[in-house]
């Protein structure tokens, strides 16, 4: 059994490449190498989020930790709006990205299956 905590065990790593998609994920439990899934804590500022992507070998389970934002698909629709305590599904293969529309920090709670791709645009 492990206990960690996501910002002070977790690798912290800035993922993004232009304002709007510029976020940081701190990975969890990278040492324990998992077999079935990956996980990590994304932290979006006011205004930021993630590209658009898919995870075409996995779902995407996510738990809003703190704050608001909501789901968009490829066409820039608002597929979800999402809140502290809620719990997400985006089902395989989905086109969708996460974004920041509050006024504090978003912190996401995100799980995948292992191996599955992960947006870094």
């Amino acid at each position: 059994m492990k206990i960690m905590d996501p910002f002070e065990d977790g690798r912290g790593e800035w993922v993004g490449d232009s304002p709007g998609t510029l976020r940081k994920r701190f990975y969890c439990f990278e040492a324990e190498r998992p077999k079935d899934f990956r996980c990590n804590v994304t932290l979006y500022a006011p205004g930021e989020g993630s590209v658009f992507h898919n995870h075409p070998d996995s779902e995407e389970l996510g738990f809003v930790i703190r704050g608001a934002g909501i789901l968009q698909d490829m066409d820039q629709n608002i597929t979800a709006e999402i809140r502290t305590g809620d719990l997400f599904l985006v089902a395989r293969g989905e086109f969708h990205r996460i974004m920041n529309n509050g006024d504090i920090p978003l912190s996401i709670l995100l799980v995948c299956r292992a191996g599955a791709r992960m947006p870094e645009g």
